[in-house]
């Protein structure tokens, strides 16, 4: 393993497979916080394509899959 350089990819198909597992990473991540500390998480991920990927544990889950939540989220994503 070797240390990268943190700085934008360049090369569009490069950057893409850095995002898959580098989104991966960090939903392992989430899980491992909540179930090691047994805290709520939430963690959303948009794509430079616009897609949102979510994490949620259970308390908090009605806030990606009711209508309320996803207007909320889709308001802070279209916030300047």
């Amino acid at each position: 393993r070797r240390k990268i350089e943190i700085k934008f990819i360049q090369d569009k198909s490069r950057r893409h497979i850095t995002f898959s597992k580098r989104k991966a990473g960090i939903m392992k991540k989430a899980y491992e916080l909540s179930v090691l500390t047994g805290t709520q998480v939430l963690l959303l991920v948009v794509s430079e394509t616009g897609l949102v990927y979510t994490f949620t544990t259970p308390k908090l889950q009605p806030l990606v899959t009711k209508p309320e939540g996803k207007n909320l989220i889709q308001a802070c994503l279209n916030a300047p």
